[in-house]
């Protein structure tokens, strides 16, 4: 009995310890979660993570946990020297994985060689809290064999889902080079949108399902190049007075990134097409 309350409150002390919050190597810090026999966060690696950004109120700025995806980033070299060193960043360097912590920054600093205001949401004088938990970390090779994986399995689960939708749409579809799928009603005549140019469009973004997530009317886009790899190839396929619908597979989408809170992560858009001018 001795014996198991010695762990306990071995156990306890360590947690009470990691709950401290400390001043390590200028960076303000406090352990929720540590431990020393885990692998260490090494500069260059890649590392996968949740982020919640919370000012001195308690209000949360930003979670990553809500948005359904954790964050992904080198861990940085170490700051130079005369440089800030109780970053966010520098933070991430006392880290191993597994780890969960809150990392204090100054508002002040935040913004010291920024130029623009401090937001509403901020106070000077006071600390932004990064509270972070480290899932996984990984080497630059490791990760892009990983990335290349998943990408290849993510092509095969689009290319499944898209012929399921052109077989039901009893519309025409032709597939390019790129996986890009067309299906064009009208060409259009004269001139069409080219890299660089801003034209004016009508258009309608549906998921497969049919669920809209944006549309316009008039709208004057972006520079050609500037889209999405499918959208920037969708208006080259067309030229003024061309309409269309096109489907577009993750990877020539948002990727496995998304585009929060509108476009999940991976997924397929389809869009209703016109080109009206050339801006």
């Amino acid at each position: 009995m001795r014996k198991q309350l010695a762990v306990i409150l071995v156990a306890a002390m360590a947690l009470a310890s990691c709950n401290n919050v400390e001043v390590v190597d200028g960076v303000k810090i406090q352990k929720h979660e540590h431990d020393d026999s885990a692998a260490k966060l090494k500069e260059g690696d890649i590392i996968t993570f949740d982020l919640v950004i919370k000012n001195d109120a308690d209000s949360t700025i930003k979670d990553s946990r809500k948005e359904g995806k954790p964050l992904q980033d080198l861990v940085p070299p170490a700051a130079p020297v005369g440089a800030f060193k109780g970053s966010f960043e520098n933070g991430l360097r006392l880290l191993s994985v597994g780890d969960s912590a809150t990392i204090f920054v100054p508002v002040d600093s935040l913004f010291k060689d920024a130029n623009q205001p401090v937001p509403p949401f901020l106070k000077r004088g006071t600390d932004v809290r990064f509270i972070v938990k480290i899932k996984k970390s990984q080497s630059r090779a490791e990760f892009e064999k990983e990335m290349t994986k998943l990408s290849a399995e993510q092509t095969g689960k689009d290319a499944k889902l898209i012929e399921a939708y052109v077989a039901n749409s009893g519309k025409q579809f032709t597939k390019t080079s790129t996986g890009l799928y067309a299906s064009i009603t009208n060409p259009g005549a004269g001139e069409g949108p080219q890299m660089g140019e801003s034209w004016v469009v009508n258009y309608i973004g549906t998921f497969l399902d049919g669920k809209e997530f944006d549309k316009g009317a008039g709208v004057a886009m972006p520079p050609v190049g500037q889209l999405v790899p499918g959208f920037n190839e969708a208006l080259m396929l067309l030229k003024k007075g061309g309409k269309g619908t096109f489907v577009i597979p993750s990877a020539l989408g948002y990727g496995a990134q998304g585009a929060a809170p509108r476009i999940p992560a991976n997924a397929i858009l389809v869009f209703e097409l016109e080109v009206l001018s050339k801006k």
